[in-house]
C-alpha cells in the first residue's frame, strides 16, 4: 500500500464514529459499576441468604430499567450475554417451541448473528424466507406479510438496520403473524436507545437488546418476551432468568445495562435532534467537498446517528486505514473472510454494485460525539480522500 503523503502516527485527536459497532462506557455507568462494587457483599441474585437477596434486588432493578426503556413489563426481560445470544435465543427457540413448523421469514439484510443461524436451518431443512429491501434499504411489510403463512414459526427482521439506519416499518407483520399462530421477533440492538420503542405499539412477541450500543458493557444483552408467547430455552441448567437462560446472571453487566437504558430513555428525544443535527452537519460538509460522494439508505426513516457513504475512486478499507492514522474512527459495516474484505451483503442486497460496496463506509456518532469533533472529522475526511484518491485511485466507474 502507497501514499503519498505522510500519515500522522502520533496524533492525539481521536474522533469516534463507530458507536453501532459499540458505545463508550457511560459515565453514569461507570459510576453505578463503581459503587456496586465497594458495598456489594457478592452475593449469589439465587441464594436465599442476605447476600444473595442483595445481589437479586439489584439484578431486579436493572431488570425494571431496562423493560422501561421499551415499555414492557419487568417480567418479560430475560437478560442474555448480548445481542448475539438474544437473536440465537429469538430464533432456536421460537422453532423449538413449533416443531411442525418449518418457514420462517426474514430479510436479505440482517445482521450476522441472524442470517448465520438461519443458514445453519436452511442446511436442516428449514425454509428461509428472505425478503429484499428497496435501493434505500426498506422492507415492504406488505411483501413480508405475504410470505407468512401456517407453515410459518417466527418472522425475524432487524427493526433498524446496522449498515445504513433504515428504520422498518412493520405496520401488518404483526397481524398477519398473529392470523398464521407465528410468533414476531424484532432485533433493535441499533434502535434501542436511539428511538422510542413501544413493545405494544409495535406488537412483536420478541425484542433483542444489547447492551454496549447504549453505554453499558460489552458481554450484556436482553431478550424480550411478551407475555403468553413461548418458547424452549437453547441454554439448559438451572432455572435462572425464568428458567429460559440457565447459568448465574452476569450481575455487573446487567446493572451497567439499566443504568445506560436509564439514561438513554431520559433524554432520548432531546439526544436524536442533536445526533440529527450533527449528522447533517458532517454529511453536508463532506457532500460539499467530495463530487460524487453518495449515501446509502433512506433520507427520512434512517436512524439519526447512522450516515453510510460511498466514497468515489477509493476502496473503502484504504480509505478506512487512512482515515484511522489521521483520527478518524470508521467502520466498513462488512464481513472479513480470511484476510480479505467482502462487499457488504447490505449493500448488494439494496442494489448496489460490488464495487460501490467496497468504496463504502459507515460513520456512526453516539452519546460522547461533539460539534467540535464533527467540525474536525469534516475537515479530515474530504482531505485524506483527496490524497488516496490521487495516490491510489480506482475507476469511478467501478464505484457506481
Amino acid at each position: 500500500m502507497r501514499y503519498a503523503y505522510r500519515f500522522n502516527w502520533y496524533r492525539t485527536v481521536r474522533v469516534y464514529l463507530d458507536h453501532n459497532a459499540g458505545a463508550p462506557i457511560r459515565p453514569q455507568v461507570r459510576d453505578a459499576i463503581a459503587d456496586y462494587l465497594s458495598r456489594a457483599t457478592h452475593g449469589n441474585p439465587s441464594s436465599v441468604h442476605r447476600s444473595g437477596q442483595e445481589a437479586r434486588r439489584e439484578l431486579e432493578q436493572a431488570r425494571e430499567r431496562v423493560a422501561s426503556l421499551i415499555g414492557a413489563h419487568t417480567r418479560t426481560i430475560v437478560f442474555t450475554s448480548g445481542g448475539t445470544e438474544s437473536n440465537n435465543l429469538a430464533i432456536f427457540g421460537a422453532i423449538g417451541a413449533a416443531p411442525k413448523r418449518h418457514r420462517i421469514v426474514t430479510t436479505a439484510i440482517e445482521h450476522s448473528s441472524l442470517l448465520t443461524p438461519l443458514i445453519d436451518l436452511e442446511s436442516r431443512g428449514y425454509e428461509i424466507i428472505r425478503v429484499k429491501p428497496d435501493r434505500e434499504g426498506l422492507i415492504d411489510p406488505a411483501a413480508v406479510a405475504e410470505q407468512i403463512n401456517d407453515e410459518t414459526s417466527v418472522v425475524s427482521i432487524g427493526l433498524a438496520n446496522a449498515e445504513v439506519g433504515s428504520i422498518q416499518k412493520i405496520g401488518p407483520i404483526a397481524e398477519s403473524a398473529a392470523n398464521a399462530g407465528a410468533l414476531v421477533h424484532l432485533d433493535a440492538a441499533q434502535a434501542a436507545g436511539r428511538i422510542p420503542l413501544d413493545v405494544s405499539k409495535l406488537r412483536c412477541d420478541l425484542m433483542t437488546l444489547s447492551a454496549h450500543k447504549l453505554g453499558g458493557i460489552e458481554g450484556s444483552g436482553a431478550l424480550f418476551l411478551r407475555r403468553g408467547a413461548r418458547i424452549v430455552p437453547t441454554i439448559l441448567g438451572g432455572p435462572q432468568e425464568s428458567g429460559l437462560r440457565a447459568g448465574t446472571p452476569n450481575l455487573i453487566g446487567a446493572i451497567a445495562f439499566g443504568v445506560a437504558a436509564e439514561v438513554s430513555a431520559a433524554n432520548l428525544d432531546e439526544e436524536s435532534e442533536r445526533l440529527r443535527h450533527l449528522s447533517q452537519q458532517l454529511l453536508d460538509r463532506l457532500s460539499a467537498a467530495i463530487p460524487g460522494l453518495a449515501v446509502n439508505g433512506p433520507s427520512q426513516d434512517r436512524l439519526p446517528n447512522t450516515l453510510n457513504l460511498t466514497f468515489p475512486g477509493v476502496l473503502g478499507e484504504t480509505l478506512l486505514i487512512a482515515f484511522d492514522l489521521e483520527g478518524i474512527e470508521v467502520s466498513m459495516g462488512s464481513a472479513c473472510a480470511a484476510g480479505a474484505v467482502e462487499p457488504s451483503h447490505v449493500l448488494l442486497a439494496m442494489g448496489r454494485s460490488a464495487a460501490a460496496a467496497r468504496s463504502s463506509l459507515r460513520l456512526s456518532l453516539g452519546w460522547n460525539t461533539t460539534a467540535e469533533e464533527i467540525a474536525f472529522a469534516g475537515e479530515i475526511i474530504p482531505r485524506v480522500w483527496q490524497r488516496i484518491a490521487e495516490a491510489e485511485p480506482i475507476p469511478t466507474t467501478e464505484a457506481a
